[in-house]
């Protein structure tokens, strides 16, 4: 008769589980907001920047229908912002520049959502000049941030991955465009506090891929 009650018990206890698992889902799926919400305002300020420079640069969207929670997307808003704020200032090139590198005048920016499972990769792409490594190579000595032999020893990757760094920054003086609102330092930091990770990879001549990888929901604490 105790194992009777013990087996009701449990299967009351698993009935509850099945309900709470469910009643989760329904609340997740009610925080959960498609990117759209926060991409409508890009097109034109990349125009409105490209205008600025003197630049012609054709921007793309992809996957703006992928969901993800809504706390997470608006804070991500400025940090996106300012990718591509750096993508039309630092990374495409004036169209005679282009030219004389035998591209196309026009250059391309790409905003693309991707849900993984339990992740979303959103990655701002450009097909511009690309992180010279040298240039931050020596910025990053000038800064103090490491010495000549210490920065020798760093792979272009890791190089690349100094644009990330508190106050970084290799314009030699701070342009309208990319000096206002949030640096790259503050990019980092808002995804990292959001449990995301950044990662870059940048071909001199052929352009940089900034990938920001994030949860889909800001993390539960199971309780029951």
């Amino acid at each position: 008769s105790v194992q009777v009650e013990n087996r009701r018990a449990e299967d009351e206890l698993d009935e509850l589980d099945k309900i709470t698992s469910s009643l989760q889902d329904t609340v997740m799926d009610m925080r959960l907001v498609p990117m759209k919400k926060i991409v409508g305002k890009f097109p034109r300020l990349v125009r409105d920047l490209a205008r600025e420079e003197d630049k012609q640069i054709d921007f793309d969207i992809v996957g703006d229908d992928v969901e993800i929670d809504r706390t997470i997307l608006t804070e991500i808003s400025d940090p996106l912002m300012h990718l591509l704020r750096n993508a039309v200032d630092h990374g495409i090139e004036p169209p005679a520049e282009r030219e004389a590198a035998d591209k196309d005048p026009t250059g391309t920016i790409t905003l693309e959502a991707e849900r993984e499972r339990d992740r979303v990769n959103i990655t701002v792409s450009d097909d511009g000049s690309g992180i010279d490594h040298d240039v931050v190579r020596r910025k990053a000595v000038e800064k103090g941030i490491y010495s000549e032999s210490e920065v020798e020893e760093l792979s272009d990757q890791d190089v690349a991955e100094l644009i990330f760094h508190p106050g970084f920054s290799t314009n030699e003086e701070i342009t309208d465009v990319s000096g206002r609102g949030v640096g790259m330092d503050v990019v980092h930091d808002t995804v990292t506090r959001l449990d995301g990770s950044v990662s870059v990879d940048s071909e001199p001549g052929a352009g940089t891929r900034i990938t920001l990888t994030l949860p889909v929901t800001v993390a539960i604490v199971k309780v029951l």
